[in-house]
Order: structure tokens, then C-alpha cells, then sequence
């Protein structure tokens, strides 16, 4: 009986007060329920003689857990160039990842952690149908300071973020402090669901902050998981950034410089020399945000172009396809003028070259190795032929070719 009315005193001392459950907000509610699903992500890049000796860069940012397979969602501006990547839990755990996908053009990454058990997946919201005003929260790792909440509300939604090397569209601004090491962080709903994925702030200002959106980041994520590259809806064009002036203006968006024969744009009706202007509504501005905004759906959308043509607007409707892998061999036999074979270790060598061929114009021979394509190493021909099925599938006119010949080595632009 002792004992009993020990126990029951002891509950009754550990029951929260009033006071205690007027401060469990939702706020609180929320930050624990998803606190073991965030990551302070601590990354080691290349080392590097100085005057000084040898010297390696390093960084810190954040990341979420999606997959209870150990999946974690990040910027790839994050990870890129990292040698080592380390992901710590709340509870400390601390686990290596590697990188099984990246999107730098839409700065997404997706890291597996190495080993890892018993985690939890953070709970997936919207953020097609956020409301101006309606609260969320920052978890991240700014200045290395893990694990760091802030909240905020949603002060814009589809606002277009300019950085030195573009402009990005359809981001959620937040006045939610977001600091150096919270990109790649989760920013959640009131009820504790991602809504978005953490990226920028701007340097020149204070409480203004970034967040890709969720629906976009997951149809990225889900892509690189599935494919190791994000599938984009082709539209059947290779298209060529350029500037043009609108008034006083100078501005920046793709021009049409291919139309495959038999492909969703040629069945549309687009045309060498249309410069595109929007798409569903939204602006362009080159072919990056062109991808960007393509990404976050599949093939078979249809979607309403908006193109300059001539002297005069018009509006176009095309239904996307998905870019067919014969395109290749022509891009390979005819475009280039080229047949590549494995080279093992290094790259793939040209076997065969057409004098009227775009690599012979840029006087390629054969017998030159092919080493890297877009800054990535090329280690086989079919690596190489799944290089230039994506880069075509992001509607591109020109790709950077790392070349080696005998004991020299140049990286030259060519048109494919």
C-alpha cells in the first residue's frame, strides 16, 4: 500500500503544470517533433599546397532526413567538391554520407548516410498552397552552432532570388533568421511538416531569407534517388541564353537554336530564333530557371510558353515528352562527327572523326581522350552517352570538353 501511494505521489510531481502546457506551443510541438530528422552537416574538400604547406577547405551546413533509409535532403552547394561529408544528430550520432545525386543548377543534393539505424523521416508537407503571413520555422547549423531554431512567417511566395551567377525563380522569402550554415536546413509549417528547403539569405539585408520549395525540392530528390539525375519534361529545343533590352533593360532569356525534327516543340510549332519569355505565367530568365521550373513535373505536362518571334508576342502550348535516346547517336554521328571507344583508365578516345563533324571544326583528332564533359570526369562510353542524353534533356546547345592530347590537356567549348 506504501508503495503504491509512492508511486502515484511520484506521477503527480511529474505531471505537468498549467504553466509548463501554456508553454508547449505549437512551435515547441513542432520542433520536437522533427528535431531528430535534422542534420549539422560538417564537409572537408580537397587539400591544397600553399605557401604555408598543405591546407583543405571545409564548411558547415544543414540537412534533412526523407527516407528513414538514411536519405538526407541538402543544398548542393553544400556538398559539392567535399571529400568528406559527416551528418550529427541532436543526440550526437554521427554518421559519413556520400553523395548519390546532386543538382547544382537547382542547388539540391541528396546524401546517403553510411551505417546509419533507427532514424526518423521528417513529414512532408505543401508548399503549393502556403498563406502569406502563416508561421514557420528555421532548424540549422548557422555558424556551427547545431541545431539552431528560429521561426518567422511567409513573407512572399514564388519570388525570384538574383545571385552572381543567376536568378532563381519560385523561391519562398521568410523573415525567419537564416544564417551561414542553415542552407540545406528544413523549413517547416506550424505543424511540423517540410515545406521547404533553406538556400540563401541576402548578404545586404536582415530578415530576408530563402527556401526552395518543397514540392519542387522532393520531384528533384525523388529524381536523383531513382535516376541519379533529375528528369526534366523535354520540349524538343536546344536553346542559347542571350541579352536583349526591354525598354532600358538589359535581360536575360533563352533563344531557340534547334528544334528536333518529330519533337514536342517542332509538333507546336516552335521555331529557330523564338525567344522565350515565360512559362505558365512565370517569367524566364535563361535556360537554367527554364529547367528549374520544368523539373517539378513529368513528361507529358503541357505547358503554355510565352516567346517573342519576330516583332511580334505569341503563346505556344506544348506537351512536354521525355528526350528518346536516339537523339545521341545523332548528336554523336552527325552533330559531332565522332565514335568513341572505352580508354580505360582514363576516359574515352576518339575512334572515328568526320571532317564535317563540329569536333573536327574545333580540330579535334582522333586519337584525342575525352576526359570530362560539364566539369565531370568521363570514365566510359556509356557514362559518356548518359552525359549527353541529360545534357540534351536540359535543352542545352554546347557543352565544355575536357581534352587530352599526348601530354597536353585544354578544355574547349563545342556545340552538339
Amino acid at each position: 500500500m506504501f508503495i503504491y501511494a509512492f508511486l502515484i505521489l511520484i506521477c503527480w510531481a511529474q505531471r505537468p503544470s498549467p504553466s509548463d502546457k501554456k508553454r508547449r506551443s505549437p512551435v515547441v510541438v513542432a520542433v520536437e517533433k522533427v528535431a531528430p530528422s535534422v542534420v549539422s552537416i560538417t564537409t572537408e574538400g580537397e587539400t591544397f599546397l600553399t605557401l604555408y604547406g598543405p591546407e583543405s577547405s571545409s564548411g558547415d551546413g544543414s540537412g534533412v532526413v526523407i527516407d528513414t533509409k538514411g536519405i538526407v535532403l541538402t543544398n548542393a552547394h553544400v556538398v559539392e567538391s567535399s571529400t568528406t561529408i559527416t551528418a550529427t544528430f541532436s543526440d550526437n550520432r554521427s554518421f559519413q554520407a556520400e553523395i548519390i545525386g546532386i543538382a547544382p543548377e537547382l542547388d539540391l543534393a541528396v546524401l546517403k548516410l553510411q551505417e546509419a539505424k533507427n532514424i526518423q523521416a521528417v513529414p512532408i508537407g505543401k508548399s503549393s498552397n502556403l498563406f502569406l503571413g502563416e508561421t514557420v520555422i528555421a532548424i540549422g547549423n548557422p555558424f556551427g552552432l547545431g541545431h539552431t531554431v528560429t521561426t518567422g512567417v511567409v513573407s512572399a511566395t514564388n519570388r525570384a532570388l538574383e545571385t552572381e551567377q543567376r536568378v532563381y525563380q519560385n523561391f519562398i522569402q521568410t523573415d525567419a533568421s537564416i544564417n551561414p550554415g542553415n542552407s540545406g536546413g528544413p523549413l517547416l509549417n506550424i505543424n511540423g511538416e517540410l515545406i521547404g528547403i533553406n538556400t540563401a539569405i541576402r548578404a545586404d539585408a536582415e530578415g530576408i531569407g530563402f527556401a526552395i520549395p518543397v514540392d519542387r525540392a522532393m520531384k528533384v530528390a525523388q529524381d536523383l534517388v531513382n535516376y541519379g539525375a533529375v528528369q526534366i519534361p523535354w520540349l524538343g529545343v536546344d536553346v542559347t541564353d542571350i541579352v536583349y533590352r526591354y525598354g532600358r533593360m538589359r535581360l536575360i532569356a533563352p533563344e531557340i537554336s534547334f528544334v528536333h525534327a518529330g519533337s514536342p516543340g517542332d509538333r507546336a510549332g516552335l521555331k529557330v530564333g523564338d525567344l522565350l519569355l515565360g512559362i505558365n505565367g512565370k517569367e524566364i530568365n535563361g535556360r537554367s530557371d527554364l529547367n528549374a521550373y520544368l523539373s517539378a513535373f513529368t513528361a507529358g505536362k503541357v505547358v503554355s510558353l510565352k516567346l517573342w518571334r519576330g516583332q511580334t508576342e505569341t503563346t505556344l502550348k506544348v506537351k512536354t515528352g521525355t528526350l528518346p535516346e536516339k537523339v545521341v547517336d545523332t548528336v554523336l554521328k552527325k552533330t559531332l562527327g565522332i565514335e568513341v571507344e572505352d580508354n580505360a583508365p582514363f576516359g574515352v578516345m576518339i575512334s572515328q572523326l568526320s571532317r564535317t563533324g563540329n569536333a573536327a571544326r574545333e580540330r579535334l583528332q582522333m586519337g584525342d581522350l575525352i576526359l570530362g564533359f560539364n566539369g565531370s570526369p568521363v570514365k566510359s562510353t556509356a557514362q559518356f552517352r548518359s552525359m549527353l542524353l541529360q545534357a540534351k534533356s536540359e535543352h542545352r546547345s554546347s557543352a565544355l570538353f575536357t581534352i587530352r592530347r599526348r601530354r597536353s590537356q585544354a578544355r574547349i567549348e563545342i556545340e552538339f
